[in-house]
C-alpha cells in the first residue's frame, strides 16, 4: 500500500492485476452485462486509487475494493432505472461465461431473486467473502446478511427444485 500511495506504477499494475478478475466477476454477475461490468470495474479502480490516502487498513483490501465496486453498482443501478430496459437486446456472447446450460439456469434463477438476496449470495458463494465482510460491503447488519443468504438459498431451492443446491451450505 505504501508503494501504491507513493505512485509506484509497477505496484499499481501488480495490485490491479491481483484484484481485477474478482471485482470484474462480481460486477459481471450483478449486472449480467459485459460492457457495464467492465466500465464499473474500471471506475472501481479509479475511485480506489483516488481513495488510497483514506484507506486505513481496518478491513482487507479485498473487502475495501468490493465495497467500492458495490457502491459503483448501486449508483449504476439507480441511473439505469431512468433508462429504457436494455434486457430486451440480445447479450453479446462471452466465451467461457455461461457455456454450460446448467450455469445459465442457475444465473436465470439468481436474477429472479430480490437484489439484496442475490448480492449477498454472490458475495458469499462466488466471491468467497465472510458474513462480516459482506455486512461491511453492503453496509448491513450481520443478521440481515445471514437472513438474506437464507432466503436466497431457500428461493433457489424452490426455483431449481433442489437440483443445484443439494449440498447444505453453512455460513463461514
Amino acid at each position: 500500500m505504501d508503494r501504491l500511495r507513493a505512485g509506484d506504477s509497477e505496484a499499481l499494475h501488480v495490485w490491479v492485476s491481483e484484484h481485477y478478475d474478482g471485482i470484474y466477476r462480481f460486477l459481471r454477475h450483478l449486472t449480467r452485462q459485459v460492457e457495464a461490468a467492465e466500465d464499473l470495474a474500471q471506475q472501481t479502480f479509479v475511485n480506489a486509487i483516488q481513495a488510497l490516502p483514506k484507506f486505513r487498513g481496518e478491513s482487507s483490501q479485498k473487502t475495501w475494493l468490493h465495497r467500492i465496486a458495490f457502491r459503483e453498482y448501486i449508483a449504476w443501478r439507480r441511473k439505469r432505472r431512468l433508462l429504457l430496459p436494455l434486457e430486451l437486446l440480445a447479450p453479446k456472447e462471452d466465451p467461457g461465461y455461461g457455456t454450460v446450460e446448467a450455469g445459465e439456469v442457475l444465473l436465470a434463477a439468481l436474477h429472479q431473486l430480490p437484489s439484496a438476496c442475490r448480492e449477498a449470495f454472490l458475495l458469499f458463494e462466488v466471491q468467497q467473502m465472510s458474513i462480516e465482510e459482506i455486512a461491511e460491503v453492503t453496509d448491513s447488519p450481520v443478521g440481515t446478511v445471514k437472513s438474506r443468504l437464507h432466503h436466497a438459498r431457500e428461493r433457489l431451492r424452490v426455483q431449481l427444485g433442489g437440483t443445484f443446491l443439494e449440498v447444505s451450505y453453512e455460513p463461514k
